[in-house]
């Protein structure tokens, strides 16, 4: 039976003309990998525009689990991104056996912080409540595959079968730090999910500068001195 997948697009209604080009070639590119492998692979393609970025992300991800998908590969709308993604991403989910897997993203304001994180558990003795706090992973593993606390959705590839062990709402929160932290959160807490960043997947995030990389990070004087204080990696983001 073939793979049913979703490639789901939120939309914010302001997309720089440089990802159309890119988004087109990427779907002409499944299209073709799905004709060659019509037993293998099932792609669909949908995009919810000019809402809540929460809200797209809900509303596309009740698509594919009412759809009887698969997976849910999420491109947001300013993200460039390699054609083979999807293959990519999911040849390391099956060798990690990972529930969440993102390639490498940059944030669009300088200094253009990667999107991996750890999250740290308190519990606040005034309120009365747990609350959590994220760390960005600064020095990262380049060109590995880590497991991790969290991502940030700018791509990832979600099994479905792991949000439906997740109660709704999966986005739709007041949390300030993100609804894509609060989704991988709620995934390992309520689902014992497996989330992944492969480093060595890497996109550009459409902004200013114009295409945001990894060599844009490492060439930021604040990554540049934080390289030459910290050195490599830490030992607890350990490779896959």
């Amino acid at each position: 039976m073939a793979l049913k997948v979703v490639i789901a697009v939120p939309n914010e209604g302001h997309t720089l003309c440089e990802a159309y080009p890119n988004r087109m070639l990427m779907m002409f590119h499944l299209g073709k990998l799905e004709a060659q492998n019509p037993d293998k692979y099932e792609f669909n393609f949908t995009s919810v525009g000019r809402v809540l970025t929460p809200l797209a992300r809900e509303r596309l991800t009740e698509y594919a689990v009412d759809g009887g998908c698969d997976l849910i590969l999420m491109v947001d709308d300013d993200m460039v991104v390699p054609l083979d993604l999807f293959e990519c991403l999911h040849k390391t989910m099956v060798e990690t056996n990972a529930d969440i897997v993102a390639p490498l993203a940059f944030m669009r304001v300088a200094p253009h912080f990667p999107v991996i994180y750890r999250l740290r558990e308190g519990y606040d003795g005034i309120t009365h409540k747990p609350y959590y706090e994220r760390e960005i992973v600064r020095n990262y593993p380049k060109d590995s595959v880590v497991e991790c606390d969290a991502v940030g959705f700018g791509a990832a590839l979600i099994k479905l079968d792991m949000v439906k062990r997740m109660k709704k709402p999966w986005f739709m929160s007041t949390t300030s730090h993100g609804e894509d932290i609060w989704f991988c959160r709620c995934a390992k807490e309520e689902a014992g999910a497996k989330i992944v960043m492969d480093t060595r997947i890497k996109l550009g995030h459409l902004g200013n500068p114009p295409l945001i990389t990894e060599e844009t990070y490492e060439k930021h004087p604040d990554t540049i001195k934080m390289r030459e204080v910290k050195g490599d990696a830490p030992k607890e983001l350990a490779h896959v």
